[in-house]
Formats: C-alpha cells, structure tokens, sequence
C-alpha cells in the first residue's frame, strides 16, 4: 500500500520544526515533507507528487491563498487545508474558493492527524484519478437561477433575518452543501460540529453570508446543464422532497434538522458529475434512461464510482460530519454499514427511494422501486413502510401544486 505523502508550508523554521515534532509518530505511515514559504513549496510539488497539503496563511512573498490558488491549478487532486490563526479572518476568508478545510492554530495534535487521515481516506473512495481531479477543483457549487437571486436580494437588505435567509438557502442542495462546509470550518471559531443547515445560518450569522454572497461570490448560480437528460431544477425539487421526507420518518424528532441536511446533499455528486464530466455522465444518464437500470449502477459500470461515493468524498474532504458522509455514501446500499449510528441513513435511504417510487407513480413512468426492506427489517421499522410510502405521495403532490400555483 503506497504510503501517503503530506506537505506542510510555514514561513517560520521553528513553526516547521514544531509541526515535525508533534508528528513524529507518524512517520511509519506518512511521508511528510516540511517547506520554508510559497515558492518552497511549489518547489516541493515539482520534485514529487504530494496527496495532502496544509498550509499557513500569513506568508511573505506568497501568501496561503496564493499558493494554494496554485496548488489547485497546476495539481487538482491534492487536498487543500489551511492551518491559521484566529486573527487572521480576512485572509482565510480569501482562501475560501481554493481550500478544502480550516483549521485553527494552536492545532491540538491529535485533531490535525485525524483530519489529515481521514482526508487521505477519502482519497481511497475514488481510484478514477480524472474524476478525483474534477472533484478536488470544486470550489463551489451552482444552485439554480431563482435560489441564487432570491438570496442575493435577501442579503442586501438592511433588515434581513437568519430565518428568512434559511429558507432559502435550505431550499437549494448547492448552497446548503456550502453553509454546512463553512460552519464546520475552524475558520469561523466554531468548537462543535454542525449538522444542521438553519443552525449552520445562525452561527454564521446574515453578516458574514452578506459578505461571501456579494464579495467573495463562493455561491454560484447556473440556469441550465449542458448534460441532456440532466435537469438542475428537477435536481434541486427532488432534493428538497427527499429532505422533507426524511425529516418525518427519523426515527427520533431531535435529528430531523440532520436528516433534512443530509436529504438535501445526499445526491450532490451527481451535480458535481455533471458539472466536471458533462459528456461521460451524459452517457451514463441516456445508458440508464434507455434501459431502465439504476443510475448508480450504471455509474459504476461505466465510470467506476457512483455519485453517491463522489458526493460523499466531495462533503468529507470539505470537512463535514463523519455521519452525514457516511450515509451520503451508502444512500443506496445501506445494507453496506454494519454498525454505529445508522438512523439518519436509514431516513435518508428511505425517503430517497420512496420519492421516486411516488414520483414515478405520478408521471406514468416505470418504477424502479430501490427500497432495501432487509436493511430496514434489520433497523425494526419494516411495519412503517405503508405510511411511509403514503408521506412519499403526499409529499410529491403537494410539492406539484405548489409548482402549479407558483
């Protein structure tokens, strides 16, 4: 197995020196590099290929956000973190577009390895170097016309609310994705994970969104894909029905603010597929179109990874929550994950295949029903199917009147 190589960048000697002292334990797994500044580092990059790199921000010559700028253009399947101080807000808030993860300095040792292994993880979920690249490159993500504009208007406003702009970034799978990766940033000062999209609003607060909608443009909107077959406005209205859906049937009330989050990104690779490979995944869709056959397996037979995995290595390297990555990755098999907390999954794997067994129901088109009921035996909660089933169809058609009425 090829040992994982992770560069880190300071300005500082000492700095450099601590951070080769607080890893040493890990030299039997990594090999880790330790260079002096920007220009150090891309020297570094040209000798030999890296995986991982963290680096500083505060640099003379070269700033972090320059490097990594660079580090993602020249080699888009490294993993970007920075490591920075508290103080220095504006700088990392200009290393948004181009870095995967924040952390905090001081960095508790422990914590810095455990990022730094979980991403190298990650890596392992997608063999396909190219799409690993598209992925990596990923900065933000486009959400449709009217989610974009509706929350540009709202955070120009002087007496906007959280409320108001919640809604409306939970409406829209992009930019949920994006608030639930900043409000898990260190950068921010939070010291607890966040798993819920309003929350994720609040901590942030109407400020500092004003400021990353209108300056920093790390939301983005896009009215049409140049994928045939592949709708961004039916993307984002199955989205939404699956997290509505997956908020009522959670086994306990308390984590339905969780199912809806990971209901509403639970099917972002496909959004990345189409944006980073138009033409390959345009095939798989008319291959799975034509004959009927779920999309993730033909994904799988044709690109070698599923959206689900792609999705899940897109939300993981951005830091989100261990559990909303696990189940954006087995939406599809959760029979796959044996043990740990499976209750969110189970939510989510059930709304999703509910949704389009209703949503086929209602257009007249066959139906591929995906339910896995041995998994859902296994979780005691097999008898609930028929009124599950009966949310799904509720849930679809008042989501058609709505539309109708709009």
């Amino acid at each position: 197995m090829n040992r994982k190589r992770i560069l880190f960048v300071d300005d500082e000697p000492h700095l450099l020196e601590g951070l080769r002292n607080l890893l040493r334990k890990q030299r039997t797994q990594w090999d880790m590099a330790f260079a002096l500044g920007g220009q150090g580092a891309l020297a570094a990059m040209r000798e030999a290929p890296f995986d991982v790199i963290v680096s500083d921000m505060r640099m003379p010559g070269m700033d972090g956000a320059v490097l990594l700028q660079k580090i993602k253009e020249e080699y888009p399947s490294v993993a970007r973190i920075v490591l920075s101080g508290h103080a220095e807000r504006e700088a990392v808030v200009r290393a948004l577009p181009v870095a995967h993860q924040y952390l905090s300095k001081p960095c508790d040792a422990d914590v810095l390895r455990a990022v730094i292994e979980r991403t190298c993880h990650l890596q392992a979920l997608l063999h396909d170097d190219a799409i690993r690249e598209v992925v990596s490159k990923l900065d933000t993500l486009p959400s449709v016309q009217r989610s974009f504009g509706a929350l540009t208007r709202a955070v120009s406003r002087d007496d906007v609310g959280v409320a108001q702009v919640s809604r409306i970034i939970e409406a829209d799978p992009a930019m949920s994705a994006k608030v639930l990766q900043l409000a898990n940033s260190a950068c921010f000062g939070l010291d607890q994970r966040v798993t819920s999209i309003q929350q994720s609003v609040a901590y942030l607060g109407v400020e500092v969104l004003r400021g990353l909608v209108l300056t920093t443009h790390v939301f983005a909107e896009m009215d049409t894909m140049s994928v045939p077959g592949f709708s961004l406005d039916q993307f984002q209205r199955a989205s939404l029905l699956t997290a509505r859906l997956a908020r009522r049937v959670v086994s306990r009330p308390t984590r339905g603010d969780e199912a809806f989050a990971i209901g509403m990104v639970h099917d972002i690779g496909k959004l990345v597929l189409a944006l980073g490979l138009p033409d390959r995944f345009g095939g798989v869709v008319a291959v799975s179109q034509k004959t009927g056959r779920p999309l993730h397996d033909v994904e799988r037979e044709l690109l070698g990874v599923t959206h689900a995995e792609v999705g899940a290595y897109l939300l993981g390297v951005w830091g989100l929550p261990c559990s909303m990555v696990e189940a954006v990755a087995f939406h599809h098999t959760p029979g796959l994950v044996k043990a740990g907390d499976r209750e969110t999954l189970a939510a989510v794997h059930i709304a999703d295949a509910l949704i389009d067994v209703a949503r086929a129901e209602e257009c007249g088109s066959p139906i591929l029903d995906l339910f896995d009921v041995s998994f859902v035996e296994s979780m005691g909660r097999a008898a609930e199917l028929p009124a599950w089933r009966a949310m799904a169809v509720e849930e679809v058609r008042a989501a058609a009147a709505a539309a109708e009425s709009s």
